[in-house]
């Protein structure tokens, strides 16, 4: 198992070589003492054993205003940004072998993300701090897979060219989210944690997957604006919903509902799911399960107590 290396910029000359258990690096600066960036960088590259580190973690306390650093590790495959004195992501070119970044630089708006697109990393965590950030995103023509936190609505017009093939929203801030078939290519989101989300909005028809967790002042009826969902997974959303008010879900499989106030009446499911294979209800008790079940033989019925196939 690997080991990370720990560096104090101010103290640089110090390390000598880098020992071969050491796949990562953090570079910080508790005394934040003020830094000789290109001398530090022309240190590293003579540094034997640099080309052995696979991860590089930027402190919050590091003095580093940029990421001119990289080009000191030819063969870096994650990044973690979360330096404070961060202002631009200039040196970015140099993550050339880059497979993921996550930026998180705690309240620091005044850095510019501006020159993310500088490289073709597949997979990034941004914690957003200013609208600014979305429009970075938005030329990233090679990220696959995004995690975003923090943020306040996007315009999801402005993501239409790139080519997310899965897209997570956690702990966010805004109240309505829609419109997400603007995104082309996009099946598959993720919307976590995300407590002021009251209702989805637009067209989101694209969307086959959807996991949804702890939004509570969620309208659960907005669900149906996901026409062409095929796999519907609802934890700990609170309001209370009957399940025929997303009815006309004609693609849907699975659906799943845990931890949620969602009522079922005794119903031909497939009467109104016309392709549904299967039905979670965590909260449903066995005897009404299986009244439910003798009017779908076809349906998978379950709950955190019982299952019947």
């Amino acid at each position: 198992m690997s080991e990370e290396l720990i560096v104090d910029e101010s103290k640089f000359t110090e390390l000598t070589t880098i020992e071969p258990q050491y796949e990562s690096l953090s570079i910080s600066n508790p005394s934040e003492i003020q830094v000789d960036v290109e001398a530090l960088i022309t240190h590293l590259k003579r540094i034997k054993g640099i080309d052995k580190i696979e991860k590089l973690i930027i402190d919050y306390n590091s003095s580093l205003e940029n990421i001119s650093i990289l080009s000191a590790f030819t063969n870096l495959k994650s990044l973690f940004i979360y330096g404070h004195h961060i202002q631009s992501l200039d040196g970015i070119e140099s993550f050339s072998k880059g497979e993921y970044i996550k930026i998180q630089t705690h309240r620091n708006r005044r850095r510019d993300l501006s020159q993310l697109s500088n490289t073709k990393v597949k997979n990034i965590d941004l914690f957003v701090e200013r609208k600014e950030d979305f429009t970075a995103l938005a030329r990233c023509k090679d990220l696959k897979t995004v995690d975003i936190y923090h943020s306040m609505e996007p315009d999801l017009e402005e993501w239409k060219d790139v080519r997310f093939e899965s897209l997570s929203f956690k702990s966010c801030k805004f109240k309505e989210l829609g419109n997400i078939a603007a995104i082309s290519g996009l099946d598959d989101i993720s919307v976590l944690g995300c407590r002021s989300l009251e209702r989805f909005t637009g067209d989101n028809s694209n969307i086959k997957r959807l996991v949804l967790d702890g939004s509570k002042k969620l309208d659960l009826s907005t669900l149906k604006t996901f026409e062409g969902i095929e796999v519907l997974i609802v934890n700990s959303c609170t309001k209370e919903m009957n399940l025929t008010e997303i009815r006309g879900l004609k693609y849907v499989k699975h659906i799943d509902f845990i931890l949620c106030n969602v009522k079922v009446d005794l119903i031909n499911l497939k009467e109104n799911f016309p392709n549904i294979e299967s039905l979670h209800i965590s909260q449903m008790k066995k005897d009404y399960g299986l009244q439910l079940k003798e009017l779908n033989p076809d349906v998978e019925i379950t709950s955190r107590s019982f299952r019947l196939e």
